[in-house]
């Protein structure tokens, strides 16, 4: 027979048995042999303070996948059998369950019913009983320690009077006054339960034994600290000690020791980082030395990469880090990047090699982008500062250009385990650049004048704060987890900003990854955005966002079916126009405007070497769900991928501006990763069937020829006269959005092909 007081133990000690053995089997998944039979569903009945779904967790028998009870197809979800063993050895699991959250007297049942000779449903009939509650709870041995700290080492405590005698509740209990205690100068503390339960009375009555020991204080801080084998000291101890923030008559803090141990480690700079208290201490000692054990790593790092993009032709990087300045704890990264190597001036000569990258606007100069980082360790509650100054010349495809002389910025960041937090503070002083066309539509800056103001050089100053939760399981190609971030920023005159840039933007990112079988990662993506004028409000005129504030969708990393940023609004640059006569009539080919002459410039979506502008939008909503599936040939080298794409970009406050999920555009397509030393070679292909948006169409006179830009939009009703010396002027006026290109007629045309490294999301 188990004596009485040591039944508790003995319970406790086969319900973690019994828990380890249903952890140990659902790793297994009890799956299918052949004449196995199938659990097509596992319910359960008159539970009320458990929900099923935290019963099913605590045992072995579970239901074939939804994938696997719903397509029925091999290699789709996981199939799951019964065995007869494991159903009892459930069924014990559950009552141990119940008895040590105080349902002494529940009892547990099982019904099988056969669906077919090879399938069946499990259901666990549950009567709880009425709990055994805590009708008396003392907690003695405080006296010694403040008044307030008491009360932070009482507060929040699971186990309370009147609740049902828990055995976790009570183990749980005793665990936070222990760390708290040992957090408020008290290392040697300790706490007892002892419990006394009148059965048939169903009360119990808990008490928690503290001994507090005494209290403790820092003692000496004692530095241990070995050089890389081959290398001379780098770190100072001044900077160590910096670093840990552990002082001589501090109040002894376990909480305080794992942080130092972790802020040294985040330096970089150690690959061995140990924090030991004294244990060996004299009694009526107050003080506990600790000793940090360190071995210092290599203080210096070096990676250069070079890679192609279908966008960037060419490009190359380059990074240097140095992990400790000066002997300090200041760390030092050196970044630099260069793309459009081989259609960017100065070098060029490989157009036929980027064919898409020669075609961009933008792409006569090298992008690049040199930065110098400076960052310390965590200061006041694990904020990590950095300050930055770069300089860089950046475009996106089609849309801008945006050249920084000199910018810089302060970044406050928090990493809080899975959850980092940033605050930053950005200026620029630059320019950015783009078509006059998209000057027009979309700033209303239509002659030369207005269009150079515009892309003066001009100071911009951002606030931002970001919040990121990345619970991937890899950063680079993830597998299970999921990945959310938010971002806002804003700028005007109360920034810094020059008072013509003023906006408020909002993103919001999110990322799910779930294993569908083991050769099968399903991924899916939401992603929306506005950006906002200063009254957080959608203003048509858009003066407020500065181009590269703007947003943009389709291409490489959003809706894969259109090529980069052409989801959405755009205007067009039709390379000819028709002259017609004020009555509709077309000019006789070849016949010139003489002076006093009225016509109309029109341009027929059939006009060749037409040029796309994306202008962006102030609202995004991008959504993408994808199958990437381990090829079954050279698995660990060749990955097959199925996705649908789907997104849109609006000017939301524009009066003809259709918002709405049936303004989305849906691509479906199909590629492969390549798996290399250096990254995922990405290869997508995705049909689109949507005609392009209709937009308004400028004529980009050549400089020899006045240099103005015309509407040429169909059947706008903007005259065109000609003046003395035989000056073309064209009214000033709105140019409407009737230009719309043909839908392309060949099917095979209808796709787009992306060529990239790194996954889409």
């Amino acid at each position: 027979m188990i004596p009485r007081g040591r039944r508790g133990g003995w319970a406790l000690l086969l319900a973690v048995l019994l828990a380890v053995t249903a952890r140990t089997s659902r790793a297994q998944e009890l799956r299918c042999e052949r004449g196995d039979v199938e659990v097509m569903k596992l319910t359960f009945q008159g539970n009320h303070a458990f929900a099923g779904s935290v019963l099913q967790d605590g045992i072995v028998t579970a239901p074939s996948s939804w994938w696997q009870r719903t397509i029925r197809l091999g290699g789709f979800g996981t199939r799951r059998c019964f065995e007869s063993d494991t159903l009892a050895h459930d069924r014990l699991r559950l009552i141990i369950w119940y008895r040590n959250h105080g349902y002494a007297s529940v009892t547990v049942d099982t019904v099988v019913a056969r669906l077919s000779p090879s399938r069946l449903t499990v259901r666990f009939s549950i009567n709880e009983g009425p709990p055994t509650i805590v009708d008396s709870l003392a907690i003695t041995g405080l006296d010694s320690v403040p008044e307030q700290e008491r009360a932070a080492v009482l507060k929040g405590l699971p186990s309370r009077k009147g609740q049902p005698f828990d055995k976790y509740a009570n183990d749980t209990t005793r665990a936070m006054m222990t760390e708290r205690l040992h957090n408020g100068g008290y290392p040697d503390a300790e706490v007892l339960i002892n419990s006394d339960t009148r059965l048939a009375a169903r009360r119990a009555s808990v008490e928690f034994a503290v001994s507090t020991g005494a209290r403790m204080h820092l003692g000496a801080i004692v530095l241990k600290v070995d050089p890389r084998p081959g290398a001379t000291r780098a770190v100072m101890d001044k900077t160590i000690r910096q670093v840990a923030s552990l002082n001589e008559g501090d109040l002894y803090s376990q909480e305080a020791l794992e942080r130092a141990k972790r802020v040294l480690y985040q330096t970089q700079a150690f690959t061995r980082v140990g924090v030991t208290p004294d244990s060996t201490r004299t009694k009526g000692d107050s003080l506990v030395p600790v000793t940090l054990q360190l071995t210092e790593g290599y203080m210096h790092q070096a990676h250069a990469g070079v890679g192609y993009g279908t966008l960037d032709c060419f490009r190359t990087t380059g990074d240097y880090t140095a992990y400790s300045v000066g002997g300090s704890a200041t760390r030092l990264d050196l970044n630099a990047r260069v793309s459009k190597i081989g259609v960017g001036e100065p070098l060029t000569g490989l157009g036929a090699l980027c064919p898409t990258a020669a075609s961009d606007l933008y792409s006569k100069d090298l992008n690049y982008f040199g930065g110098a980082t400076f960052s310390r360790p965590a200061i006041f509650r694990g904020v990590v500062p950095s300050y930055s100054l770069y300089s860089e010349r950046r475009s996106e495809f089609d849309a801008y250009l945006r050249t920084t002389p000199v910018g810089g910025n302060v970044t406050l960041a928090r990493p809080l385990g899975l959850v980092t937090e940033a605050v930053s503070y950005s200026v620029e002083y630059g320019r950015t650049q783009a078509q006059p066309a998209l000057l027009c539509a979309v700033f209303n800056a239509c002659d030369a004048a207005d269009q150079t103001a515009v892309q003066r050089l001009q100071r911009l100053a951002v606030v931002s704060f970001s919040i990121e939760r990345n619970g991937s399981d890899n950063p680079v190609n993830p597998t299970r987890g999921s990945v959310l971030r938010f971002e806002f920023r804003t700028a005007g005159a109360y920034t810094g900003s020059d008072p013509s840039l003023h906006f408020n933007k909002v993103l919001v990112d999110g990322s799910v990854y779930v294993p569908a079988t083991r050769n099968i990662v399903l991924a899916a993506r939401l992603r929306f955005g506005a950006v906002l004028g200063s009254s957080f409000g959608f203003d048509n005129s858009a003066t407020f966002i500065p181009q590269q504030e703007r947003l943009f969708g389709g291409g490489q990393t959003t809706v894969r079916g259109f090529q980069q940023n052409e989801l959405g609004p755009a205007v067009y640059i039709p390379a000819a126009y028709d002259t017609l006569h004020a009555d509709g009539s077309a000019f006789a080919h070849g016949v010139a405007l003489k002076q006093g002459d009225t016509a109309y410039f029109s341009s027929s979506s059939a006009a060749g070497g037409l040029r796309t502008v994306p202008t962006g939008g102030n609202a995004l909503a991008v959504a993408m769900v994808e199958a990437r599936i381990r090829s079954p040939f050279l698995p660990k080298i060749l990955e097959w991928a199925i996705f649908l794409d789907g997104g849109a970009v609006w000017n939301v406050g524009k009066e003809d501006e259709s918002v709405g999920f049936n303004s989305l555009r849906w691509t479906p397509g199909f590629g492969a990763r390549i798996h290399t030393g250096f990254g995922a070679l990405r290869l997508d292909l995705a049909y689109n069937r949507y005609q392009q948006p209709a937009g308004a169409a400028y004529f980009d006179a050549p400089v020899q020829s006045g240099g103005a830009l015309y509407c040429v939009s169909p059947k706008n009703t903007l005259p065109v006269t000609v003046g003395t010396n035989n000056a073309i002027t064209q009214a000033s006026g709105l140019c409407p959005g009737s230009f719309q290109p043909p839908l392309q007629s060949a099917w095979y045309r209808r796709f787009a092909f992306v060529l990239t490294l790194g996954e889409a999301f």
